[in-house]
């Protein structure tokens, strides 16, 4: 709904038209979202919404039918963020080098895979037959991409279905097992990890060149 119809609406219902009714769908599915990596599914309630939002429950209800619908849209933005990040990160790569590199900038940039909503809902998952065969078919995806991007480059099966295993499992094990350790620490493992990941010698200028920009363009964080 454009925000011009919803504040008419308002006001013919007699409502006073202050900030708080121009709350748009993704208000609501923000404050979900940070509620339920903070605290759970069973804590995403429109009562609790409504009040940390500062509005009546009455405001949810121009943007979502009922809290099934809202718990679609949480599950669709999980989806929609997390496993096309990592699809892309590689499906247009040039070569092995641009796609591990993408992978590896995705997994540290929170604006494109959000690991504590992935850990979340991978929570949710172990109390919910439907939610866990949803990851399932999700893990099923992001491992497939990468799949199709190791045989692209010649690598034949199973090979290349073992070392995008390989490739996501070492990554969202880190987020499990919530390793603390800085970008630069990581970022010092890159011929390594590159080398672990494709079984090819990682060449020294491109390594370099990646170190800088990551280091320059997100810091000295815990990714």
């Amino acid at each position: 709904m454009a925000d011009t119809q919803l504040l008419q609406e308002v006001a013919e219902r007699g409502a006073p038209i202050t900030v708080r009714n121009q709350l748009q769908r993704f208000d609501w599915l923000q404050q979900a979202l940070d509620v339920f990596v903070s605290a759970g599914i069973d804590a995403v309630r429109i009562t609790r919404l409504a009040d940390d939002l500062g509005v009546t429950r009455g405001s949810f209800y121009w943007h979502f039918e009922n809290r099934e619908d809202l718990i679609d849209a949480l599950v669709g933005y999980w989806k929609d963020k997390n496993t096309a990040a990592i699809i892309r990160s590689v499906e247009q790569a040039a070569d092995l080098e641009d796609g591990i590199f993408g992978y590896f900038e995705t997994c540290v940039d929170a604006a494109h895979f959000d690991p504590r909503l992935d850990l979340a809902i991978r929570e949710w998952s172990r109390r919910s037959r439907p939610i866990r065969e949803l990851v399932d078919r999700e893990d099923a995806a992001r491992i497939g991409a990468l799949q199709d991007f190791f045989a692209r480059f010649d690598y034949p099966l199973p090979d290349a279905l073992i070392r995008a295993r390989v490739l996501y499992y070492s990554q969202i094990g880190f987020y499990a097992l919530e390793i603390e350790e800085t970008l630069s620490t990581r970022l010092n493992y890159t011929e390594s990890y590159f080398e672990c990941f494709t079984g090819k010698r990682l060449d020294p200028r491109r390594a370099e060149a990646f170190k800088r920009y990551i280091f320059d363009t997100y810091g000295d964080h815990s990714p």
